[in-house]
């Protein structure tokens, strides 16, 4: 299995890699070494693999990154530093997947296992290139890959092209919900629907339930603080809100001090340590609410299922989100929460406001307990295991 993430925290990639260990398959899964992870690391069922870059080339990438850092820092120019020296910038970043890529092939090649999977996009063509003729092809398209690319059209239109010659190569294709696969097999001239396995949690992470009638109710963001998902929005929501209740979001990424900055003065938004992969869960039963705030700028956010709404689920948290497709079907579906306009700071506001009143709030928490036996990973790993024996049977 190969992945661009470092494996710290991927509960997709893991997941799978953990049920198929567990039945029968030997897996490896060959991902990028990070600074604050391990060459080789032993999981429960499975191995990882974490390749270095070629340091000839990674050297020649390093000086260059040092030289346009020192250009910007001596240059007199107002532009912010993502828009200072564009075409340096275009050749670190594009020369960093490149060495990325190439070590993942290398590392992959070696092992001449029976099946490659594609995390993704980004790993498909090395592991296409890794597998040859005769290994079998597994594509997990985790989202839309080229619609979230932060990109120009045309640039988008090109990823479309590639993904479209390549997803023709996997025996298997699979994603995330129904919607993304309807989207895949239309956008792509695929023969067959791909199959669909959520990414949920196991249910037997379910903590015990929290207080029903707090002083104070807590609304949960979890997760990356980037762009696009509607975290601006959500935090200037916090002036509409009634007195008691709180946001907390809990998490890091690129636009946390931005966040931070736009939180001050705010008393009723705070900012919570990440916690480990493992931990999602229960750190989230803590809170009363759980918040999707995505905005719908394209169509990979538009038709996305986050992780955060099954870890919500299985943290007994209704869930106040986004009107998108799929979250309308998971939460107006099972009566578990409310939906807003994720553009509209009062919207989000209203529909806080409204999910934490009584009788509404008990009535979508008391509905939680059964709709998280259905949205489980005892449920979604047996379609899984299908899929694969599906192929196995096939390669027979």
């Amino acid at each position: 299995m190969l992945v661009t993430s470092d494996m710290v925290s991927d509960p997709r990639v893991a997941r799978h890699a953990e049920t198929l260990g567990s039945h029968g398959f030997r897996v490896l899964v060959i991902c990028p070494i990070s600074s604050r992870t391990e060459p080789h690391e032993s999981r429960p069922a499975y191995e990882i693999l974490r390749p270095r870059r070629s340091r000839a080339l990674n050297a020649i990438l390093s000086t260059l990154t040092t030289k346009r850092n020192m250009s910007i820092a001596r240059s007199s120019t107002k532009l912010p530093r993502e828009q200072s020296y564009p075409w340096t910038r275009l050749i670190t970043t594009a020369g960093s997947f490149l060495l990325t890529q190439l070590a993942l092939l290398r590392a992959a090649k070696k092992q001449r296992a029976q099946v490659y999977c594609a995390n993704d996009f980004d790993t498909l063509l090395v592991t296409i290139l890794a597998a040859g003729l005769d290994r079998l092809v597994v594509y997990d398209s985790h989202e839309l890959w080229p619609d979230m690319m932060l990109a120009p059209e045309p640039i988008k239109a090109i990823a479309r092209a590639v993904e479209k010659v390549l997803i023709r190569r996997a025996n298997l294709v699979m994603t995330v919900n129904e919607f993304i696969a309807t989207e895949l097999k239309h956008r792509y001239s695929l023969t067959r629907v791909p199959d669909v396995v959520y990414n949920c949690p196991n249910s037997g992470l379910r903590p015990k339930r929290r207080n029903d009638s707090p002083r104070v109710k807590v609304a949960l963001y979890q997760g990356l603080y980037a762009p696009e998902r509607g975290l601006e929005n959500l935090i200037k929501a916090a002036d509409y809100l009634l007195a008691d209740i709180h946001l907390v979001l809990r998490g890091y990424g690129v636009i946390e001090n931005e966040l931070r900055s736009l939180a001050k003065g705010r008393k009723n938004v705070q900012f919570a340590k990440p916690v480990a992969m493992n931990q999602l869960v229960n750190a989230a039963a803590d809170a009363h609410v759980g918040l999707i705030p995505y905005l719908p700028t394209n169509l990979c956010n538009y038709l996305a299922s986050p992780n955060k709404l099954f870890e919500y689920i299985q943290a007994g948290l209704p869930i106040v989100a986004s009107d998108l497709p799929f979250l309308r079907k998971v939460v107006l579906g099972n009566d578990i929460g409310a939906l807003f306009d994720a553009r509209e700071p009062q919207s989000i506001a209203n529909a806080l406001n409204k999910s934490t009143r009584d009788p509404t709030f008990r009535r979508q928490r008391s509905n939680l307990a059964s709709v998280a036996a259905k949205y489980s990973w005892e449920i979604e790993s047996k379609k899984l295991l299908k899929a694969y024996a599906s192929l196995v049977q096939v390669a027979k």
